[in-house]
């Protein structure tokens, strides 16, 4: 099972109740065990402890009778039933799940790959953003949806000044109406985030390697 996610505990246990022999294997690149994506949020913000991220310990795989290996998977061969991993090494299988999971798209401008420019999907990726938080005054947040929203909100309960960039006229309006947009917006000015509307981020702006900056349309440069 490629993923270490709720599919593929969920999968793992449906196989263990038709099959009490199979040889189950639950493959992630991640070294930590089972723990709740969604609780990132609360842990970003400082209202849980890592601890409390972790649903399924150890026990919970070994009472289904899985293995937990962490691995990154590069590839498949299916004649040969093989699955190819980044070290080197394969893994043979009679039957494999792909359970991957998704990963957040980063936009293609001009400084992307700079110190401080960060995404969070990983359990990794919100510590960095805890230790980033810790000495920045100022940040700036792009991309729409929940993960975006639960950033903002995350960086500004640690005293970070957030600036959170709308590219149309209100918050996820290709999903929302205008009267639920407003309420997610008023909630985000309490806040004390400040939106920005219909503007697109145009470039990353660095100096020695790291992020000084961005540069917006049509509002012009803006430090972060």
């Amino acid at each position: 099972l490629v993923g270490n996610g709720p599919a593929s505990l969920a999968a793992a246990e449906a196989i263990r109740l038709c099959d009490a022999q199979a040889e189950i294997t639950i493959l992630g690149d991640e070294p930590h065990a089972f723990y709740s994506r969604p609780g990132l949020a609360y842990y970003l913000a400082g209202h849980i402890p890592q601890s409390q991220l972790y649903s399924r310990p150890d026990e919970e795989y070994r009472r289904i009778g899985a293995r937990r290996q962490t691995a990154k998977a590069v590839g498949l061969q299916p004649l040969e039933h093989r699955l190819l991993l980044q070290d080197g090494r394969s893994l043979s299988y009679d039957s494999v799940l792909l359970a991957v999971g998704a990963r957040a798209v980063r936009p293609k401008v001009t400084g992307i790959d700079l110190q401080g420019v960060v995404t969070l999907a990983t359990l990794e990726d919100a510590r960095r953003i805890v230790a980033l938080a810790r000495r920045a005054r100022r940040a700036v947040v792009v991309g729409g949806g929940i993960t975006a929203l639960e950033l903002a909100e995350g960086l500004a309960a640690r005293g970070v000044e957030t600036h959170y960039l709308l590219r149309r006229d209100r918050y996820w309006a290709n999903v929302l109406d205008r009267d639920e947009s407003e309420l997610v917006e008023a909630h985000l000015e309490e806040e004390g985030i400040r939106l920005h509307y219909n503007t697109q981020l145009t470039e990353i702006l660095g100096r020695r390697s790291r992020v000084v900056g961005v540069d917006l349309a049509p509002e012009g440069k803006i430090a972060c």
